[in-house]
């Protein structure tokens, strides 16, 4: 397993893989704030490391597109937590691994699992993976606009009713740091 989840990586670009290296550190710093397990902790470390890998399969011009993305390219978009699933189901990931990749977007975005299917743990730590996430792609420049300031980037995720309170406080503290 070990081999194979360093071979899955060979499938990131470079962008989607600094990405996903910054998005494991947060992960990582916002479940030691939280004091999770070490279990917990690695599970969720793990799904961010590899919470992109389904860009692989969307097409490169919707993926490089150096201006906003039409409705039907971020429904494309959109799709590479389903397929990151898929593969990492494939690959042998734990399955707490892949709900986590599923639902790094939230819960209501292009799943086949009913809320009966997924894992208690996803469904309470994917939260956590969804901030991380969100607050790296704002903070940083993409290819279709510039970076947003800090502030502006927790505003944003504040709003955001997926991400509970308790998440958003040690995102906040992490960030700070």
């Amino acid at each position: 397993m070990i081999k194979t989840r360093y071979k899955i990586q060979e499938y990131f670009s470079k962008e989607t893989k600094i990405h996903c290296d910054r998005v494991e550190q947060y992960t990582k710093a916002m479940a030691e704030e939280l004091r999770l397990s070490a279990y917990d902790t690695k599970m969720l470390t793990v799904a961010a490391k590899y919470h992109d890998i389904g860009k692989y399969y969307i097409p490169e011009k919707i993926l490089n597109a150096p201006r906003p993305l039409t409705g039907l390219e971020r429904k494309v978009i959109d799709m590479h937590a389903y397929y990151g699933y898929e593969a990492c189901m494939e690959y042998g990931f734990e399955k707490d691994i892949c709900e986590l990749i599923l639902l790094h977007h939230g819960t209501h975005k292009y799943r086949t699992l009913t809320d009966e299917q997924i894992s208690d743990f996803a469904k309470e730590y994917f939260q956590i993976l969804m901030a991380a996430d969100i607050y790296d792609a704002l903070i940083s420049d993409r290819v279709y606009r510039r970076a947003i300031d800090h502030d502006r980037a927790l505003d944003i995720i504040a709003e955001n009713p997926e991400i509970k309170r308790w998440v958003f406080l040690a995102l906040e503290k992490i960030s700070l740091c």
